[in-house]
């Protein structure tokens, strides 16, 4: 009888952490490129991350308007990379190095904010690349 309750728990227990793991993955996952029009957290996530990274002065409130998309042609126009307004991989890419990079010369420096720290966390998966 002992067995049958423990192996309904294991069972119980898979059942859930599979579950769990799925509800996960789906919500972490990247947009596959976010531009003029996008809204959500992942476009407050770039818009946090090109304060961060270049000073942008955006108000965070998720929506790709003409102040994201201008902040994020004079990114990619500083980084040498293609200056369309859409942040795909490579930008994506580039903007979640430039956060990490930050994060280490902080973390070297001192600072204990933890912004950059709290922003890889939170949303470096919800970027491109």
């Amino acid at each position: 009888m002992r067995i049958n309750t423990w192996t309904r728990r294991t069972a119980a227990l898979a059942l859930g952490a599979a579950a769990a793991v799925a509800l996960t993955a789906g919500s972490a996952s990247a947009a596959s490129s976010l531009s003029s029009g996008s809204y959500g957290s992942a476009v407050g996530c770039l818009q946090q991350a090109l304060d961060y990274v270049d000073s942008a002065g955006l108000k965070v409130d998720n929506d790709f308007g003409s102040l994201t998309y201008n902040a994020v042609v004079h990114y990619q126009h500083g980084h040498s990379l293609s200056p369309d307004g859409v942040v795909g991989p490579a930008t994506g890419g580039a903007l979640k190095n430039d956060v990490r990079n930050a994060y280490y010369a902080a973390n070297r420096a001192g600072d204990p904010s933890g912004i950059y720290g709290s922003w890889l966390t939170n949303c470096s998966g919800q970027l491109p690349g």
